[in-house]
């Protein structure tokens, strides 16, 4: 029985998650349809989820819409972490001019144990599984390689060894082939190639203070487009790095070895 309620207890706590993640692409209020069928749970079961964090302050309710939105309570959960980029309002509008400029769907990225994750991607043609929040492959796409080239090379053989041994053999990666994509990476700052067929991405690290989560930024698109924009794609994301957020801060006690094996 304790162990029904657990499970019972981590899948409410998930689906709170999904639910607070439905609402950032397109900035719309959804209704308990909508939200019952993208958790694939029954009404009911939606209902009283969504009234709890209406009681909770997270959400608000359009009575005569039928329909949720978040609340401000919402936007003060994570107001505290890396307060330059988030709190004193300086990355998002950066992301959505860089969106404008580029016409490119953008993505931050980050590395969650050995997932990367899409934590925020802009309204726009993605490949289904970015717009699905997906863990995505961090040895096989440019977002995964711009947060691994910050991580030591031992590490990295232990990460490579890790997710190999967890997929199919046509997708294992070789250790050698990946160290010498992440140290030319380090040589031209950026990262590009493919994140899903037929789409392609270029990626660059955020400045990053001291033990600050390191994060990726890039542009996503249709691989001919980005394979024919790319200097000039690699220009603007750095155009915009430097005027909205100014130069990276590096600091050697910094890597990602702490979280890569958890």
């Amino acid at each position: 029985m304790a162990t029904a309620v657990k499970e019972k207890k981590i899948k409410s706590a998930d689906r709170v998650l999904r639910i607070f993640e439905m609402f950032g692409p397109d900035r719309q209020s959804l209704t308990v349809m909508e939200v019952a069928r993208a958790l694939d749970v029954p009404q009911s079961s939606t209902s009283e989820l969504l009234a709890s964090l209406v009681r909770q302050g997270y959400l608000a309710r359009d009575r005569r819409a039928r329909a949720f939105r978040p609340t401000a309570r919402i936007s003060l959960l994570g107001a505290w972490v890396q307060p330059h980029l988030f709190r004193n309002g300086r990355l998002l509008p950066m992301v959505d001019n860089l969106q404008q400029q580029t016409r490119l769907a953008v993505s931050l990225t980050s590395m969650v144990g050995v997932s990367l994750k899409h934590v925020h991607t802009t309204a726009g043609p993605i490949p289904a599984a970015l717009a699905q929040s997906e863990d995505a492959d961090l040895l096989h796409s440019p977002f995964g390689h711009i947060l691994l080239s910050l991580v030591r090379g031992e590490e990295v053989r232990k990460i490579v060894h890790r997710l190999n041994a967890g997929c199919d053999p046509e997708m294992h990666v070789r250790y050698q082939d990946l160290q010498a994509t992440l140290e030319q990476i380090n040589r031209q700052g950026f990262a590009t190639g493919k994140v899903a067929a037929g789409w392609s991405g270029i990626a660059l690290l955020l400045p990053q203070g001291i033990d600050e989560e390191p994060l990726g930024v890039g542009v996503i698109g249709r691989t001919a487009d980005i394979d024919a924009r790319r200097d000039e794609l690699v220009r603007t994301i750095r155009q915009n790095i430097s005027q909205y957020l100014g130069p990276r801060v590096a600091h050697e006690s910094h890597d990602l070895r702490s979280v890569a094996m958890h």
